[in-house]
């Protein structure tokens, strides 16, 4: 016989005998894996990806507030200091994902600020002011913090739970997970009137530590094959409550919907909304009130 032909059946019986290549064991980032989302490195086989995000947060002060202790009667903070403007602050997250585990370092700022006459008699600390005073006022607010969540439940996964086996290559086209959150948190308020008119001024500022729980959705779809100029769409809604201390009954509760359209494997562009309410009590300040508005920025994982 030809040594050719020889050759050429016993590289065939080879390759119909030899063993097929281990499949990947993670169900969670298959998807990613096939929009060509590269990971950082493996621990234990599976892969660890790492996501920046950064953009505005156009948001808009809404509440009221005092501060004694020559009054405890709340002010508007829109109608009695004219902090009622849309402002443009910060937002960026850093978040490392292995397997069903996702923790996230947060942090933004807000700041916003009003010049006008004052609308009726009030005080503000040590400061008094009458009407048609000039008032200055300004509020501002940080944040930061560490999340830790985990998808519990997984509907259009064979692997439903994060302690069921992994089911290798499964062909999703889209997925839905069910989150839970826990974390810390840290954030700082500091709000001031200064009365042009006689010169005087008064300041609060402090800072609270909160812990967090709350849950959320995320949905992912592959758009690669109907879409030439898309990889995926994701989608996250998730809310947040915690007591925050120094305080009377302080919290702090935040509510977010993200959707970002992933041009490539490793960026998107984001469009959502941001909303953080405020419940606090400590010492002669209260304050009642949110911080909400749109959030645009873009994504690199």
């Amino acid at each position: 016989m030809d040594p050719t032909a020889i050759a050429l059946a016993m590289g065939l019986q080879q390759a119909q005998t030899a063993t097929p290549a281990a499949a990947p064991a993670s169900t969670t980032a298959s998807l990613l894996d096939r929009c060509e989302n590269q990971p950082l490195f493996r621990i234990e086989g599976e892969p660890v990806r790492m996501d920046l995000t950064a953009g505005a947060w156009i948001a808009r002060l809404r509440g009221n507030a005092a501060y004694g202790p020559i009054s405890t009667v709340q002010q508007d903070v829109n109608t009695a200091y004219g902090l009622d403007t849309m402002e443009g602050a910060f937002q960026g997250d850093l978040s490392l994902m292995w397997k069903n585990w996702t923790v996230r370092a947060t942090g933004s700022e807000f700041g916003t600020s009003a010049t006008q006459s004052a609308v009726g008699a009030g005080a503000f600390g040590n400061t008094t002011y009458a009407l048609g005073d000039t008032l200055q006022s300004s509020f501002d607010f940080y944040s930061w913090g560490i999340d830790v969540q985990s998808w519990v439940w997984r509907p259009l996964s064979k692997q439903q739970f994060p302690w069921e086996a992994p089911v290798a290559n499964e062909n999703l086209g889209g997925d839905l997970q069910v989150l839970a959150i826990v974390g810390g948190r840290g954030f700082g308020v500091n709000q001031q009137v200064q009365n042009v008119s006689t010169g005087a001024g008064s300041t609060y500022d402090n800072t609270f530590g909160t812990v967090i729980v709350g849950g959320g959705i995320d949905v992912m779809v592959d758009l690669r094959e109907r879409l030439r100029w898309m990889d995926r769409l994701e989608f996250v809604v998730s809310g947040t409550w915690g007591p925050a201390w120094p305080g009377d009954g302080c919290t702090e509760t935040e509510v977010r919907a993200q959707l970002t359209a992933w041009i490539t494997g490793n960026v998107g562009v984001l469009f959502g909304y941001r909303y953080t309410n405020l419940e606090l009590t400590q010492g002669d300040y209260t304050f009642s009130g949110n911080i909400a508005g749109l959030m645009v920025g873009a994504s690199v994982r």
